[in-house]
């Protein structure tokens, strides 16, 4: 009986590479290593072409929507379109400037609550250096307008105290001094006053704002609280109507005399 095992019964063997003629003796570790290894090499240098063209194309991406954005905030003419533009390219670098000049919007349209929203809006998500100061400004004077004194007061003391060569530093100090009027410190108001115009000697312009500051402070006086009775009855008293006054009453004629006959 024979013993010799069939072909299928036989382990295969691995093919062998066939090495290309006239290939240099030196440069065979780098043929065998090519076709072990290259298909996997190729694969992964294509996989990572795509991501570094991928970011690529995501940053240009970037940069042409907030050149886009740029373009926005420079033709909003309402506060409307600000409001658009920020809805809209709020996750881009313009975003800040967009916030910003919402922000200055909402107060001088006297939305003080939106403006403080926004500006902590604008500090929150990392507002560039260069305007980080306007928005902490900006932010206590919405604080004034909502007549939140002490927190305001606040504020505008620590821009004074961080900030002292910043351009808006004079605009700090004069916020001192006004928050400070309303909550009845006029003396302190105007002693900052007064050393804030000894500090900008030189300023002619600033000087003049100061002297309109020093002279509303000195004429401010607080309005006198009223109960809300008073305040219905001299809206009762406006509103009623007023006598009417009657045409004086002429006196009766006097009855004619008879006159007596002649004898």
């Amino acid at each position: 009986m024979s013993t010799e095992n069939s072909p299928a019964s036989e382990p295969k063997k691995p093919l062998l590479h066939t090495i290309p003629e006239n290939l240099p003796e030196e440069l065979l570790p780098l043929y065998d290593w090519w076709k072990t290894k290259g298909p996997t090499f190729l694969a992964a240098l294509a996989a990572a072409a795509l991501l570094v063209g991928g970011a690529f194309a995501y940053r240009a991406y970037r940069a042409s929507k907030t050149a886009t954005a740029n373009q926005e905030i420079l033709k909003a003419a309402s506060l409307e379109d600000l409001e658009n533009v920020v809805a809209k390219f709020g996750s881009t670098k313009a975003a800040s400037t967009a916030r910003l000049r919402l922000a200055k919007a909402y107060y001088d349209a006297s939305n003080y609550a939106a403006a403080l929203q926004t500006y902590d809006d604008f500090l929150k998500k990392g507002a560039p250096k260069a305007f980080r100061e306007i928005g902490e400004l900006g932010r206590a004077h919405a604080l004034e307008g909502l007549n939140r004194l002490d927190e305001a007061l606040a504020d505008f003391q620590r821009f004074e105290q961080t900030h002292p060569e910043h351009f808006l530093y004079p605009q700090a100090v004069m916020g001192v001094a006004r928050v400070l009027t309303l909550l009845g410190r006029k003396d302190e108001a105007k002693n900052r006053l007064e050393k804030l115009k000894a500090e900008k000697t030189e300023d002619e312009a600033l000087n003049m704002v100061i002297a309109n500051l020093d002279g509303i402070i000195t004429r401010y006086a607080p309005r006198a609280e009223r109960s809300l009775f008073d305040m219905a009855a001299e809206a009762a008293a406006k509103t009623a109507p007023e006598p009417e006054q009657q045409a004086p009453t002429e006196p009766p004629a006097a009855a004619p005399q008879k006159q007596e006959s002649q004898p």
